[in-house]
């Protein structure tokens, strides 16, 4: 079975920011301390994308590829709740299939520690752009950003 292969580049370079609301005023912050993926340390932004993409890499159904013509682009926005979960999933895709797989991988992650900022856990917003390739049954990204954070 082909192995697919799935890049997140920028996760590093990124500034999180975080919008906090008071009353009618939206002040903007530095998130503190990003979303930790279990196994990782404590705000480890690299970590944190190398096991989203193995979690994401390990359980995408590659048959679902063979059907593809064409070189297809599948965006993923995603929240990291406050509790940790993986929240809010939209993607934006041609493809049905491919569409109901990242939804469906994106169910089976587990629970991550959230995002703080000034000892408060905060939710944190994604938007992962990704390409298929059918030839090369290859998946591509890189996390976009900046990514918001919403006071739920």
């Amino acid at each position: 079975m082909k192995k697919i292969i799935f890049f997140i580049a920028v996760f590093t370079s990124v500034t999180l920011s975080a919008q906090v609301q008071e009353a009618k005023d939206v002040a903007t912050a530095v998130i503190e301390k990003a979303p930790t993926y279990p196994g990782c340390d404590t705000g480890d932004k690299e970590c944190f994308q190398t096991k989203l993409q193995e979690e994401i890499t390990k359980n995408f159904n590659s048959k679902i590829t063979s059907s593809l013509s064409s070189k297809q682009q599948v965006i993923v926005q995603f929240t990291v709740s406050k509790d940790g979960h993986f929240t809010d999933v939209n993607v934006k895709s041609l493809n049905k299939d491919i569409k109901d797989e990242m939804v469906r991988i994106f169910s089976l992650l587990p629970t991550v520690t959230p995002a703080a900022m000034k000892g408060d856990n905060k939710a944190v917003s994604y938007t992962l752009p990704l390409y298929v390739e059918p030839a090369k049954k290859k998946i591509s990204n890189t996390l976009v950003a900046p990514s918001q954070t919403q006071n739920n």
